[in-house]
């Protein structure tokens, strides 16, 4: 008797997305910000460049203007408030993507690969680039709320 398999569909995606945000978020929760990154860490190496820094000695080049913008993710923070939630990106391995922060308070972005990246921001307007090397799956969370802004999903 032939055994039938069901392809995956997006309710197994979204297991898999929600499981790896509750692991992610219990280690952003951990007091050892130190430690060395878990198996279940995306091996992912990204690079982040902000365009605005509230630390001088931030080693942080600017943002420059590029014919190719590539895809943009808009985070909008309003004191506890943060949008989008988790908002599903998806990029090709080393494509750009851009990150606007409109913020009415200063803060950072982690970025959740096998090396943690930050983005600082400003209170103000913010742009700053992320380049994701490995495939996988790469959350971005704001600091001060554990609020998830974006789901990076890397092929």
């Amino acid at each position: 008797m032939p055994t039938y398999h069901r392809p995956l569909g997006r309710s197994s995606i979204t297991i898999a997305a929600t499981f790896t945000l509750v692991l992610t978020l219990a280690a952003c929760g951990s007091a050892d910000e130190d430690a060395a990154p878990s198996a279940e860490s995306t091996d992912a190496t990204s690079s982040v460049t902000p365009s605005v820094t509230t630390s001088p000695a931030a080693p942080v080049s600017p943002t420059t203007a590029s014919t190719d913008l590539g895809p943009t993710l808009t985070v909008t923070i309003d004191g506890d408030e943060v949008s989008p939630n988790a908002e599903e990106i998806h990029l090709g391995t080393g494509e750009k993507l851009l990150v606007e922060i409109d913020s009415d308070r200063a803060g950072e972005l982690h970025v959740h690969s096998a090396s943690e990246q930050l983005i600082e921001f400003a209170e103000g307007t913010t742009n700053s680039e992320i380049v994701v090397s490995t495939p996988g799956t790469v959350e971005v969370e704001d600091h001060d709320t554990s609020a998830v802004v974006a789901l990076i999903e890397v092929h």
